[in-house]
Protein backbone atom coordinates (compact mmCIF):
# COMPACT_ATOMS: atom_id res chain seq x y z
CA UNK A 1 0.00 0.00 0.00
CA UNK A 2 3.06 1.78 0.56
CA UNK A 3 2.89 3.29 -2.84
CA UNK A 4 -0.29 4.80 -3.21
CA UNK A 5 -0.37 7.27 -0.83
CA UNK A 6 2.11 9.52 -2.92
CA UNK A 7 -0.55 11.01 -4.11
CA UNK A 8 -1.14 12.08 -0.54
CA UNK A 9 1.85 13.40 -0.97
CA UNK A 10 1.00 14.59 -4.00
CA UNK A 11 0.94 15.08 -5.73
CA UNK A 12 0.89 15.84 -5.42
CA UNK A 13 -0.62 15.49 -7.10
CA UNK A 14 -0.29 16.46 -6.60
CA UNK A 15 -1.93 16.91 -6.31
CA UNK A 16 -1.54 18.76 -8.46
CA UNK A 17 0.36 18.76 -9.83
CA UNK A 18 2.71 19.52 -10.72
CA UNK A 19 5.76 20.04 -12.95
CA UNK A 20 8.58 18.57 -14.60
CA UNK A 21 12.45 18.70 -14.88
CA UNK A 22 13.08 21.92 -15.98
CA UNK A 23 16.61 20.21 -17.04
CA UNK A 24 19.76 23.02 -15.94
CA UNK A 25 19.96 23.84 -19.66
CA UNK A 26 17.74 23.30 -22.70
CA UNK A 27 19.09 21.53 -25.68
CA UNK A 28 21.92 22.85 -27.55
CA UNK A 29 20.67 23.05 -30.39
CA UNK A 30 17.57 25.66 -28.60
CA UNK A 31 20.31 27.64 -27.10
CA UNK A 32 20.31 30.36 -29.89
CA UNK A 33 21.79 32.40 -27.05
CA UNK A 34 23.64 33.17 -23.69
CA UNK A 35 20.49 32.77 -21.23
CA UNK A 36 19.49 36.12 -19.90
CA UNK A 37 16.51 34.72 -17.62
CA UNK A 38 17.47 31.90 -15.33
CA UNK A 39 14.37 30.92 -13.73
CA UNK A 40 14.01 27.85 -10.94
CA UNK A 41 11.41 25.81 -10.50
CA UNK A 42 10.38 23.35 -7.83
CA UNK A 43 7.99 20.63 -7.81
CA UNK A 44 7.64 17.21 -6.71
CA UNK A 45 7.57 15.92 -10.50
CA UNK A 46 9.53 12.96 -11.31
CA UNK A 47 11.13 13.31 -15.02
CA UNK A 48 9.60 9.77 -16.45
CA UNK A 49 5.88 10.71 -14.70
CA UNK A 50 3.43 11.58 -17.41
CA UNK A 51 3.71 15.66 -15.38
CA UNK A 52 7.72 15.57 -15.89
CA UNK A 53 7.73 14.16 -20.28
CA UNK A 54 4.86 17.09 -20.58
CA UNK A 55 6.37 19.74 -18.77
CA UNK A 56 10.22 19.10 -20.48
CA UNK A 57 8.34 19.53 -23.66
CA UNK A 58 7.08 23.10 -22.60
CA UNK A 59 10.21 24.25 -20.84
CA UNK A 60 12.10 23.02 -24.59
CA UNK A 61 9.16 25.54 -26.19
CA UNK A 62 9.71 28.30 -23.91
CA UNK A 63 13.31 28.25 -25.11
CA UNK A 64 13.04 27.88 -28.62
CA UNK A 65 10.59 30.97 -28.51
CA UNK A 66 12.71 33.26 -26.28
CA UNK A 67 15.89 32.02 -28.74
CA UNK A 68 17.16 31.02 -25.41
CA UNK A 69 16.93 34.13 -23.97
CA UNK A 70 14.45 32.39 -21.01
CA UNK A 71 16.08 29.59 -19.09
CA UNK A 72 13.52 27.25 -17.12
CA UNK A 73 15.68 24.97 -14.36
CA UNK A 74 13.64 22.86 -12.86
CA UNK A 75 14.52 21.48 -9.34
CA UNK A 76 12.36 18.39 -9.88
CA UNK A 77 11.40 15.52 -7.59
CA UNK A 78 10.69 17.32 -4.25
CA UNK A 79 14.75 18.18 -4.03
CA UNK A 80 13.66 21.24 -2.18
CA UNK A 81 11.35 20.02 0.17
CA UNK A 82 8.29 20.23 1.09
CA UNK A 83 5.68 21.88 -0.97
CA UNK A 84 5.08 24.40 1.95
CA UNK A 85 9.15 25.44 1.89
CA UNK A 86 8.60 25.95 -2.25
CA UNK A 87 5.54 28.18 -1.66
CA UNK A 88 8.05 30.15 0.73
CA UNK A 89 10.94 30.21 -0.88
CA UNK A 90 8.78 31.62 -4.13
CA UNK A 91 7.45 34.47 -2.06
CA UNK A 92 10.42 35.59 -0.55
CA UNK A 93 12.60 35.51 -4.18
CA UNK A 94 14.24 32.51 -3.38
CA UNK A 95 13.32 30.38 -5.98
CA UNK A 96 11.51 32.33 -8.72
CA UNK A 97 8.30 29.79 -9.33
CA UNK A 98 7.25 26.34 -7.95
CA UNK A 99 4.24 23.86 -8.38
CA UNK A 100 2.26 23.95 -6.10
CA UNK A 101 -0.96 21.67 -4.38
CA UNK A 102 -4.12 23.43 -4.03
CA UNK A 103 -3.99 22.58 -0.43
CA UNK A 104 -0.50 24.27 0.19
CA UNK A 105 -2.12 27.92 -1.50
CA UNK A 106 -4.99 27.50 0.39
CA UNK A 107 -2.84 28.66 3.55
CA UNK A 108 -2.78 31.74 1.49
CA UNK A 109 -5.98 31.87 0.26
CA UNK A 110 -8.59 29.28 2.07
CA UNK A 111 -11.53 29.59 -1.26
CA UNK A 112 -8.72 27.36 -2.35
CA UNK A 113 -9.75 24.38 -0.16
CA UNK A 114 -13.28 24.15 -2.66
CA UNK A 115 -11.10 22.46 -5.09
CA UNK A 116 -10.53 19.26 -2.98
CA UNK A 117 -14.12 19.11 -1.65
CA UNK A 118 -15.13 15.60 -1.33
CA UNK A 119 -16.99 14.09 -4.37
CA UNK A 120 -17.17 17.85 -5.74
CA UNK A 121 -16.98 16.88 -9.42
CA UNK A 122 -18.33 13.84 -10.69
CA UNK A 123 -16.22 14.07 -13.62
CA UNK A 124 -13.16 15.45 -15.67
CA UNK A 125 -15.09 17.34 -17.85
CA UNK A 126 -16.94 18.56 -15.05
CA UNK A 127 -13.93 19.65 -13.16
CA UNK A 128 -12.60 21.38 -16.14
CA UNK A 129 -15.57 23.07 -16.73
CA UNK A 130 -16.03 24.59 -13.06
CA UNK A 131 -11.93 24.83 -12.55
CA UNK A 132 -11.80 26.91 -15.56
CA UNK A 133 -14.73 28.85 -15.97
CA UNK A 134 -16.23 28.94 -12.43
CA UNK A 135 -13.30 28.40 -9.60
CA UNK A 136 -10.08 29.88 -11.62
CA UNK A 137 -11.68 33.12 -11.94
CA UNK A 138 -12.18 33.68 -9.01
CA UNK A 139 -9.16 32.52 -7.11
CA UNK A 140 -6.56 33.79 -9.64
CA UNK A 141 -7.00 37.48 -8.53
CA UNK A 142 -6.91 36.31 -4.76
CA UNK A 143 -2.98 34.87 -5.52
CA UNK A 144 -2.08 37.34 -7.27
CA UNK A 145 -2.87 39.82 -4.53
CA UNK A 146 -0.94 37.59 -2.17
CA UNK A 147 2.14 38.34 -4.41
CA UNK A 148 1.52 34.87 -6.65
CA UNK A 149 1.15 34.90 -10.67
CA UNK A 150 -0.01 31.65 -11.61
CA UNK A 151 -0.63 29.19 -14.43
CA UNK A 152 -4.52 27.84 -15.10
CA UNK A 153 -5.42 25.01 -12.87
CA UNK A 154 -3.09 21.82 -13.61
CA UNK A 155 -4.63 18.46 -12.62
CA UNK A 156 -3.30 15.57 -10.61
CA UNK A 157 -6.30 13.51 -10.66
CA UNK A 158 -8.60 11.97 -8.85
CA UNK A 159 -7.88 9.94 -5.74
CA UNK A 160 -9.15 6.74 -4.57
CA UNK A 161 -8.61 4.77 -1.40
CA UNK A 162 -5.57 2.13 -1.27
CA UNK A 163 -5.25 0.03 0.95
CA UNK A 164 -3.81 -3.07 2.37
CA UNK A 165 -7.75 -4.51 2.37
CA UNK A 166 -11.10 -3.39 0.24
CA UNK A 167 -12.35 -0.61 1.89
CA UNK A 168 -16.61 -0.95 0.78
CA UNK A 169 -17.96 0.81 3.94
CA UNK A 170 -16.88 3.93 5.68
CA UNK A 171 -17.13 1.22 8.68
CA UNK A 172 -14.18 -0.44 7.70
CA UNK A 173 -11.75 2.80 7.70
CA UNK A 174 -11.77 2.33 11.84
CA UNK A 175 -9.89 -0.92 11.16
CA UNK A 176 -6.96 0.55 9.53
CA UNK A 177 -4.24 2.70 10.04
CA UNK A 178 -4.68 5.95 7.70
CA UNK A 179 -1.75 8.14 6.57
CA UNK A 180 -3.45 11.32 5.35
CA UNK A 181 -2.71 13.82 3.21
CA UNK A 182 -1.76 17.19 5.23
CA UNK A 183 -4.54 18.97 3.88
CA UNK A 184 -7.22 19.70 6.59
CA UNK A 185 -10.11 18.68 3.53
CA UNK A 186 -8.62 15.33 3.22
CA UNK A 187 -8.18 14.91 7.76
CA UNK A 188 -12.14 16.43 7.47
CA UNK A 189 -12.80 13.86 5.01
CA UNK A 190 -11.32 10.95 7.02
CA UNK A 191 -13.07 12.15 9.99
CA UNK A 192 -16.00 12.47 8.46
CA UNK A 193 -16.22 9.03 7.70
CA UNK A 194 -15.50 7.75 11.21
CA UNK A 195 -11.78 7.22 10.69
CA UNK A 196 -8.66 8.57 12.74
CA UNK A 197 -6.16 9.89 10.15
CA UNK A 198 -3.28 10.57 10.64
CA UNK A 199 -1.23 13.23 8.77
CA UNK A 200 1.86 12.66 6.59
CA UNK A 201 4.07 15.04 5.18
CA UNK A 202 4.87 13.95 1.48
CA UNK A 203 8.24 13.54 2.16
CA UNK A 204 7.55 11.02 4.84
CA UNK A 205 5.15 9.26 2.84
CA UNK A 206 6.77 6.51 1.49
CA UNK A 207 8.65 5.90 4.86
CA UNK A 208 5.88 5.63 6.74
CA UNK A 209 4.41 2.65 4.31
CA UNK A 210 7.29 0.86 4.48
CA UNK A 211 7.76 0.92 8.05
CA UNK A 212 3.75 -0.42 8.83
CA UNK A 213 3.24 3.12 10.76
CA UNK A 214 0.20 3.88 8.31
CA UNK A 215 -1.71 1.25 5.51
CA UNK A 216 -4.07 3.09 4.23
CA UNK A 217 -4.25 6.37 2.31
CA UNK A 218 -5.28 7.73 -1.14
CA UNK A 219 -3.63 8.17 -4.07
CA UNK A 220 -4.32 7.57 -8.19
CA UNK A 221 -3.52 5.26 -11.37
CA UNK A 222 -0.81 7.66 -13.16
CA UNK A 223 0.45 8.74 -8.85
CA UNK A 224 0.93 5.36 -8.46
CA UNK A 225 2.07 4.02 -11.94
CA UNK A 226 4.89 7.05 -11.35
CA UNK A 227 5.90 5.70 -8.05
CA UNK A 228 6.03 2.15 -8.37
CA UNK A 229 8.76 2.86 -11.05
CA UNK A 230 10.42 4.23 -8.10
CA UNK A 231 9.55 2.25 -5.53
CA UNK A 232 7.77 -1.13 -6.46
CA UNK A 233 10.61 -3.99 -6.06
CA UNK A 234 10.33 -2.96 -2.23
CA UNK A 235 6.97 -3.29 -1.39
CA UNK A 236 4.68 -6.52 -1.79
CA UNK A 237 2.18 -5.18 -4.34
CA UNK A 238 -0.41 -8.12 -4.38
CA UNK A 239 -1.47 -6.05 -0.80
CA UNK A 240 -2.22 -2.79 -2.13
CA UNK A 241 -6.26 -2.86 -2.74
CA UNK A 242 -7.59 0.36 -4.50
CA UNK A 243 -10.79 1.13 -3.90
CA UNK A 244 -11.85 3.47 -7.05
CA UNK A 245 -14.10 5.93 -4.96
CA UNK A 246 -13.02 9.00 -6.63
CA UNK A 247 -13.27 11.05 -3.88
CA UNK A 248 -11.31 14.03 -4.05
CA UNK A 249 -9.98 16.04 -7.50
CA UNK A 250 -6.48 17.13 -6.94
CA UNK A 251 -5.15 20.38 -8.69
CA UNK A 252 -1.73 21.91 -8.39
CA UNK A 253 -0.78 25.34 -9.88
CA UNK A 254 2.49 26.97 -11.34
CA UNK A 255 2.75 29.85 -9.21
CA UNK A 256 5.53 32.52 -10.09
CA UNK A 257 6.92 35.76 -7.44
CA UNK A 258 4.85 38.61 -9.09
CA UNK A 259 7.29 40.77 -8.45
CA UNK A 260 9.82 38.62 -10.61
CA UNK A 261 7.09 38.18 -13.11
CA UNK A 262 6.79 41.76 -13.90
CA UNK A 263 10.26 42.71 -13.92
CA UNK A 264 10.59 40.02 -16.92
CA UNK A 265 10.16 41.77 -20.39
CA UNK A 266 6.40 42.03 -21.65
CA UNK A 267 7.04 39.77 -24.79
CA UNK A 268 8.69 36.87 -22.52
CA UNK A 269 5.80 37.16 -20.19
CA UNK A 270 3.58 36.45 -22.94
CA UNK A 271 5.66 33.25 -24.11
CA UNK A 272 5.63 31.91 -20.67
CA UNK A 273 1.77 32.48 -19.28
CA UNK A 274 1.15 31.37 -23.20
CA UNK A 275 3.06 27.72 -22.54
CA UNK A 276 1.85 27.49 -19.22
CA UNK A 277 -1.76 27.24 -19.61
CA UNK A 278 -1.02 25.38 -22.72
CA UNK A 279 0.72 22.84 -20.20
CA UNK A 280 -2.88 22.56 -18.52
CA UNK A 281 -4.57 21.29 -21.46
CA UNK A 282 -1.75 18.95 -22.41
CA UNK A 283 -1.20 17.42 -18.94
CA UNK A 284 -5.29 16.98 -18.41
CA UNK A 285 -5.14 15.04 -22.03
CA UNK A 286 -2.19 13.10 -21.17
CA UNK A 287 -3.44 11.87 -17.82
CA UNK A 288 -7.02 10.66 -19.37
CA UNK A 289 -5.00 9.24 -21.73
CA UNK A 290 -2.86 7.21 -19.92
CA UNK A 291 -5.25 6.66 -16.80
CA UNK A 292 -6.74 3.35 -18.25
CA UNK A 293 -2.84 2.02 -19.77
CA UNK A 294 -1.73 2.74 -16.20
CA UNK A 295 -4.75 0.68 -14.35
CA UNK A 296 -3.97 -2.15 -16.79
CA UNK A 297 -0.01 -1.79 -15.75
CA UNK A 298 -0.60 -1.81 -12.08
CA UNK A 299 -3.19 -4.94 -12.24
CA UNK A 300 -0.52 -7.18 -13.90
CA UNK A 301 2.18 -6.08 -11.33
CA UNK A 302 -0.14 -7.39 -8.61
CA UNK A 303 -2.23 -4.26 -7.60
CA UNK A 304 -6.10 -5.08 -6.44
CA UNK A 305 -8.87 -2.40 -7.92
CA UNK A 306 -12.29 -2.94 -6.67
CA UNK A 307 -15.20 -0.35 -8.49
CA UNK A 308 -18.01 0.36 -5.40
CA UNK A 309 -21.33 -0.34 -5.97
CA UNK A 310 -23.92 3.11 -6.21
CA UNK A 311 -25.07 2.05 -2.81
CA UNK A 312 -21.59 1.77 -1.57
CA UNK A 313 -20.40 5.22 -2.95
CA UNK A 314 -23.03 6.35 -1.29
CA UNK A 315 -22.59 5.92 2.08
CA UNK A 316 -18.68 7.74 1.73
CA UNK A 317 -20.85 10.91 0.00
CA UNK A 318 -23.47 10.86 2.42
CA UNK A 319 -21.07 11.33 5.18
CA UNK A 320 -18.70 14.12 3.41
CA UNK A 321 -21.85 16.51 3.91
CA UNK A 322 -20.29 17.07 6.81
CA UNK A 323 -17.45 18.52 5.36
CA UNK A 324 -19.34 20.81 3.64
CA UNK A 325 -20.85 22.02 6.45
CA UNK A 326 -17.52 22.52 8.09
CA UNK A 327 -15.43 24.12 5.50
CA UNK A 328 -18.99 26.17 4.86
CA UNK A 329 -17.43 29.41 6.96
CA UNK A 330 -13.82 29.15 5.97
CA UNK A 331 -14.50 28.90 2.18
CA UNK A 332 -16.86 31.12 2.88
CA UNK A 333 -20.83 30.45 2.20
CA UNK A 334 -21.28 32.98 -0.79
CA UNK A 335 -18.13 31.50 -2.64
CA UNK A 336 -19.18 27.75 -1.80
CA UNK A 337 -23.03 28.60 -2.69
CA UNK A 338 -21.27 30.53 -5.49
CA UNK A 339 -19.82 27.00 -7.12
CA UNK A 340 -22.45 25.05 -6.31
CA UNK A 341 -24.94 27.22 -7.79
CA UNK A 342 -22.94 26.21 -11.27
CA UNK A 343 -22.08 22.90 -10.76
CA UNK A 344 -26.31 22.40 -10.58
CA UNK A 345 -26.11 24.08 -13.80
CA UNK A 346 -23.96 22.66 -15.57
CA UNK A 347 -25.53 19.17 -14.45
CA UNK A 348 -28.54 20.17 -15.76
CA UNK A 349 -27.63 21.59 -19.53
CA UNK A 350 -25.50 18.16 -19.06
CA UNK A 351 -27.57 15.85 -18.14
CA UNK A 352 -26.43 11.66 -17.92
Amino acid sequence: MKTRIHRTARPAAALAFMAVLFCACAPAALCASKPKYKIKIGSYVTPQSVWGKTVQKTIDSISKRTNGEVQLIHLHSGMLGSAQNMLEQVMLGGIQGAGIPSSNLANLVPEVHIIEMPFLFRDRKEAYYLLDKVIAPMLQPRLEARGLKTSAFMEAGFMDIVSSRFIKKPAELKKVKIGSWESPVHVAFWKAQGANPNPIPATEVFRAYTSGQVDTGANGPNALMAWDSLFGTAIDRRKIFITNIDFSYQSGVMVINKKYWDSLPANYRKIIQEELDALTGKIRDGLTKAEPKSVKTLESRGYNFYNPTAAEKKAFVTNSAKVYKEFEGIVGKKFLDKVLSEREKYRKANKK
